[in-house]
């Protein structure tokens, strides 16, 4: 994360047409998978002083600025192959992912905290709630940031809460790959002083039932077997070229089928998921109680073959939930920055 300001760097370009006419442009060179892009914004014939370029930067940053993201998500677009999704939904998830990384470039330290502290506490509320907690988005608030405990909830609930300030000092400072190791320490951490006998241990039975599914788990004895075959799998599609996102719902789907705990794999499942998705520069999906049946929905999606409508389903929700708010976050922020 920058803590500067953005650094709109511009160069002039002059060519010369058929006609023998000299035409000079504003250029932004940009970078896409190594290779070397630019945007230009035509100024004129007449060769500017160096303090009218720099006006006309000023005047044309914010449309070369926005133009750059876009060039970025088209480009980007064109480079995976796609299993489920539409060329559209690519672009719009690409756009998404260029504006949430450029951001991340200009926050200061200062204000990427605010936005990651704000974000975690309506994350845990949600992803919990999905399970069955009962603190309300505010006492998870006070729990979390000022160490306040609630009068009238259970231990356990507490615990559920308080368990992912662990959790996300962990995830934070991780840096590999997905690995068993990884989700079993994440398991391990999410059932702290929850369950001292399963936490962190895949389970020995198979009598279990997955909430709303009526889906056979997969057999205990082959549990770590097909989580490391699923693990190779999603990171042999990342190789292959195929789309990021999808590839990281189609991991969560599957995770949730192999249900490696007793306990717990929701809540792993779905840092699993926004750990696949940070990894790739995608902002982290939102999981809100509010959202939980339909959530649970478009997993059931996957238990009908239809992977299609679930992937498609996954991007729509996340769309609606960051596009516009993060597009609405980088004009604001590009708009302070450039009348600065």
């Amino acid at each position: 994360m920058s803590n500067n300001k953005p650094n709109f760097t511009y160069r002039l370009e002059q060519r010369i047409t058929k006609n023998n006419r000299t035409q000079h442009y504003i250029v932004k060179d940009i970078k896409i998978n190594g290779e070397k892009r630019k945007i230009t914004k035509y100024i004129g014939q007449r060769k500017p002083t160096d303090a009218k370029f720099k006006q006309l930067c000023q005047k044309h940053a914010h449309e070369i600025e926005n133009r750059a993201i876009e060039k970025k998500a088209i480009i980007r677009s064109g480079l995976f192959k796609t299993k489920h999704l539409d060329k559209e939904t690519i672009n719009k998830l690409e756009l998404l992912r260029s504006t949430y990384k450029q951001l991340n470039k200009w926050l200061t330290a200062n204000e990427v905290a605010v936005y990651e502290q704000d974000f975690e506490v309506k994350y845990v509320h949600g992803t919990t709630v999905i399970e069955g907690n009962t603190l309300s988005l505010k006492q998870t608030h006070d729990l979390l940031i000022n160490g306040i405990l609630p009068n009238d909830k259970k231990l356990r609930e507490i615990n559920e809460i308080q368990n992912f300030i662990n959790v996300k000092n962990y995830r934070d400072n991780y840096t590999g790959k997905v690995t068993v190791v990884f989700i079993k320490k994440l398991h391990a951490l999410i059932m702290n002083n929850i369950d001292f006998d399963s936490a962190g241990k895949f389970r020995r039975i198979d009598d279990i039932d997955i909430t709303g599914c009526d889906f056979m788990v997969t057999p205990s004895e082959l549990i770590e077997e097909e989580l490391t075959k699923l693990v190779e799998k999603y990171y042999s599609a990342l190789e292959e070229g195929y789309y990021p996102f999808e590839e990281a719902v189609l991991f969560h789907y599957n995770f949730e089928m192999i249900h490696p705990f007793t306990d717990g794999n929701g809540r792993v499942g779905r840092e699993l998921f926004n750990y696949m998705l940070n990894e790739k520069d995608y902002p982290r999906f939102l999981f809100l109680g509010s959202e939980r049946e339909n959530y649970l929905k478009m997993l059931r999606l996957g238990n009908e073959e239809d992977y299609q409508s679930m992937v498609i389903k996954f991007a729509q929700l996340i769309i609606a939930q960051k596009f516009y708010v993060l597009l609405d976050r980088f004009e604001k922020y590009l708009t302070h920055m450039i009348e600065q």
